[in-house]
Formats: C-alpha cells, structure tokens, sequence
C-alpha cells in the first residue's frame, strides 16, 4: 500500500494538471479575500464565507479529482501503478485518499485565512467568533463539500478517462442550473454569493483555458 501510495504521489507530482489546479486556487483566493474583505453588510461577509471558501476552494478539486482518475491514461502513468499494486479498485481507493487529502488541506487553508480577513474587517463580534459551534459547522460543512467535490471529479475522470471531455460537461452543467430555475441549488454551499452578485459566466471561461492548460502533456525528464 505505501509503495502504491509513492507511485500516486509522484503521477501527481510530474504531471502539470495538480499544479496548475494549486495555482487556480491560490488564485482565486486572492480575488475573492479582496471581495470579503471589502467594505459592506457584516450579516453578507458572515454569510458569504462558506461560498466564498467553498467554491474558488471545491471547483478546482473537483477538477483536480478528473485530472487524477484520467491523467493515467492519457499519459500513461497507470503502468507504474498497476505494476506496484495490480487492481484498478485498489488504485482508485488510494487515488481518492490522496485527492480527499489534498482537497482537505487546500479547504482548511482556505477556511482558516477567510475568517481572519473577515474579522480584521468587520470585527469579532460579526463572524461569530465567541460561538465556536458556529464555527465548527462553517469549516466541516465547507471542507466536507470541497472534499465531496474533489471525490466527485474524480468519478467522472474515471468514467469517461478523458480529462477534455470531462471538462466540458462541468461548465454545460453550471451553466444548465444558472440557466434552469428547478436545477438550481440553493443550499447553505452556495446561497451567500447572492449577497455579492455573483455570474457564472467567468468560471466558464476560466475553466475553458484551464482545460487547454491542463491537456498539455508533462516534460520530459
């Protein structure tokens, strides 16, 4: 198990998909700490944290699980996996810890700097800093939806096992629930963007040239 664990780690290490997935986040983080830490409604920045962790934080995993579970085949680093650990189950078990793993800590580093420029701006009191329980819920609930997104992505990855395709259908489907009322999702995830006017046409965009970046095949050593 722990050699298996090695070949997963260096597939994601040589391959520019994760690191350019680490890049997008840090990113964004810096885009979306301006807009928390703007003047505006303390009641909205409370509200706004959990989205605004959860999504610049969950859609970046989510393609960081698809590039996981279709880069062995597009270059090929299966190979060394299988002949580590023959089964593609066992394969797929410990390429979903490690990606759970990392999408909990890109989530626990995001969780924990949002909270500290909000209360530098609006104050203690504002972001429920003296009800821990409050805060507690924020951090499992945004964590636990990034980790579940991550998960997600690489299901689909592993599915279709073309990083392209995959990432084709995940704007489709965010532009479908922007666009068709019944498909939206207005859980506790998402609903405090509302507060900042949020689009989604951008993130399309966005994820349009991160698939063209993402494709490109490693160096060579």
């Amino acid at each position: 198990m722990i050699r298996l664990l090695r070949s997963e780690l260096y597939a994601l290490r040589t391959t520019p998909g994760p690191w350019l997935t680490m890049s997008a986040v840090a990113g964004l983080q810096v885009f979306f700490v301006a807009v928390i830490g703007a003047p505006g409604d303390p009641g909205a920045a409370w509200h706004g944290l959990g989205p605004s962790v959860g999504e610049p934080t969950g859609y970046p995993m989510l393609l960081l699980g698809v590039v996981a579970a279709a880069q062995d085949h597009r270059f090929r680093t299966i190979v060394p996996i299988l002949l580590t650990t023959p089964g593609r189950r066992r394969a797929l078990a410990v390429k979903a810890a490690c990606v759970a793993v990392v999408a909990a800590a890109a989530a626990s580093v995001a969780q924990t700097l949002w909270p500290a420029v909000a209360v530098r701006r609006h104050g203690g009191a504002a972001m429920h800093t003296g009800r821990p329980g409050d805060l507690l819920r924020l951090y499992a609930v945004t964590a636990g939806g990034v980790v579940l997104l991550s998960l997600l992505g690489m299901a689909l990855g592993a599915i279709l096992r073309n990083a392209p395709t995959a990432f084709v259908i995940v704007p489709i489907g965010a532009i479908v629930e922007a666009a068709a009322e019944p498909a939206r999702y207005r859980g506790p995830f998402t609903s405090g963007l509302a507060a900042f006017g949020a689009h989604p046409g951008p993130g399309s965009l966005l994820l349009a040239g991160w698939t063209v970046a993402a494709s490109r095949p490693p160096s060579p050593p």
